[in-house]
């Protein structure tokens, strides 16, 4: 029986960008994940000008230099650079378009004086948009796309709605795994536009949590002790009203982990990718 092919996306994955829980979870998740043999699982984040490419041995893909993507009625020529999470054998591919994210410093979302950059939605739009476009260049087809927080919210949208009819992607899942409950999550209605995807409604920001988990075959809140984000979920009665009515998981995080818990995590995402 061939492997499990996870595409793993994030926008953090320690230690190569670190604000949030996000980038440890990602770690420890996909490490514990690419242990597994009967797993083949590869990762992708935005290559942010800060990440180190002599510290981290980022090395050019032949095939996946100058790779056009075509984003808001323009061309973008992307490369993607590779490397092992440090201490595993965990590959990630890094979405380099200088244009978009090598200006973007440690905090990523917004400038050193605390101001959120009001084009962060596009910047991550496009990151969604590169991982499907691109997945042909790598000449690798994932079973599941599982996708984390606002910043990859558009892979299922755009999966659903541009790629599914394409033989090539026509059998690919995703899940959608929720991290946080802010602002980010609402992006601009302009950025649909910039994807040629159509939203009904009249207001100009849609909450794209409720957008992804429409679209995703499943949605995990993963419900960290220590922010808790279920509390915070139903806090928001139209985003909690999208998960209850959803294929949708809860995975909770105590405020002390250890590798047991860890792998439990790995292992009930396991579970749900093959169930779908």
């Amino acid at each position: 029986m061939p492997p499990l092919k996870l595409y793993y996306l994030s926008a953090e994955v320690a230690p190569f960008s670190e604000t949030y829980e996000l980038a440890s979870f990602s770690r420890k998740v996909t490490s514990r994940l690419h242990e597994n043999t009967k797993i083949d699982i590869r990762v992708s984040q935005p290559k942010y000008g800060y990440v180190s490419e002599r510290k981290y041995v980022l090395r050019e893909v032949i095939r996946l230099k100058d790779m056009p993507v075509y984003f808001n009625k323009q061309k973008h020529i992307i490369n993607m650079k590779s490397c092992f999470i440090p201490e595993t054998r965990v590959q990630v591919y890094f979405v380099d378009n200088s244009a978009l994210y090598k200006v973007l410093p440690e905090l990523i979302y917004k400038a050193r004086n605390g101001r959120i950059f009001s084009d962060i939605d596009q910047k991550f739009a496009f990151f969604s948009l590169s991982a499907l476009d691109t997945l042909t260049s790598l000449f690798w087809a994932p079973d599941v796309f599982i996708c984390n927080d606002w910043q990859t919210s558009f892979v299922p949208i755009l999966l659903n709605n541009h790629f599914k009819d394409q033989e090539f992607y026509s059998n690919m899942k995703s899940v959608y795994l929720i991290h946080s409950v802010d602002e980010y999550r609402k992006f601009n209605k302009s950025t649909y536009d910039m994807l040629n995807l159509s939203i009904n409604g009249s207001s100009k920001l849609i909450d794209n949590h409720i957008q992804a988990i429409n679209n995703a075959d499943l949605t995990i809140a993963v419900n960290y002790e220590n922010s808790d984000l279920l509390g915070k979920m139903k806090k928001q009665k139209k985003l909690f009203e999208a998960f209850e009515a959803n294929n949708s998981e809860i995975i909770d995080i105590p405020k002390k982990t250890n590798r047991e818990l860890w792998q439990e995590v790995s292992n009930k995402i396991e579970s749900i990718c093959k169930k779908l």
